[in-house]
Parts: structure tokens; sequence; C-alpha cells
């Protein structure tokens, strides 16, 4: 075999056994136990402590049962109430813990209604620039009753 070839095996083999000792070294011990992710990450996940309650949460023991059944039967309903109310575990255990106020920006609800081309033709958008006049969207439209307008 010619020298040159010997030395670029060499040093191809070098790089080969090099990445095998690094990835032993950063690649956890339980990647792959259970597929394509870290078999430990289910227990970690487990111990996480829990901060969503649920939307359902919102109407029972008639805390908020009459905004909780309006939004039920309205155009948000797929939205939970915690994605603009922020988590609601403390608030269900404890009325008196206070939930984060609502972000009724006009970015926050652009997230969803500024025009997009992605979006459906049939989903309500908005044009930002010629809609509103940089007043909150809440200034108009009551995101619990969005049918109402």
């Amino acid at each position: 075999m010619q020298p040159h070839l010997k030395r670029a095996f060499t040093i191809l083999a070098l790089i080969i056994i090099a990445f095998i000792f690094v990835r032993s070294l950063v690649v956890p011990e339980s990647f792959g136990q259970y597929g394509w992710y870290r078999g430990d990450s289910v227990k970690e996940i487990r111990n996480l402590t829990v901060n969503y309650r649920g939307s359902a949460s919102c109407g029972e023991e008639n805390c908020h049962e009459n905004i909780y059944t309006v939004w039920a039967k309205d155009r948000h309903k797929t939205v939970n109430c915690e994605t603009c109310h922020g988590p609601a575990q403390k608030h269900v255990l404890d009325a008196r813990e206070p939930l984060m106020p609502a972000n009724d920006s006009r970015d926050y609800c652009g997230k969803c209604h500024f025009k997009r081309i992605s979006r459906p033709e049939a989903f309500p958008q908005i044009d930002p620039g010629a809609h509103g006049e940089d007043l909150r969207c809440v200034y108009c439209h009551n995101p619990h009753k969005p049918w109402f307008d």
C-alpha cells in the first residue's frame, strides 16, 4: 500500500476513534432506551410541577361559569384559557392566588390574527396597518365573545 494511503487511512481511523470517544462522553446513557430520545426524560418530565389546569377548571365550582359557557360555544373555544391568562393551577387550588393579567396587546392578538399568506382565507385576519388605528384589540373586540363585534 502506498505511504500516502496509509497516512490517510490512519487519520481516518483516528477521526473515527475520536468521534466514538467524544460521542460516548456527550450522549447520555439512556439515549435510545425507548426510541429516539433520552429514556431518563420520562422520569424528569413526570417530576415536573403541574402549572396548567385546563379550561374546564375555569367553569367548575361556579367560579367563572358564565364566561366559560360563552367561551365553550364561540370561535375561541379551541384557545385554552391559560393561553392568555397564564398557568392556573395555583389559582384553581386557591382562588386568592391571582392569575397574571391577560395579554391584550395588538401584537399578542396578532400572533393569530395578523394577515399571513399561510393562513386559510376564511380565518379572521386583519392588516395591522389599516385596522384599528393602533388601538388595543379589546377596545372593540371582546375575546370571550369574538362573535359579538
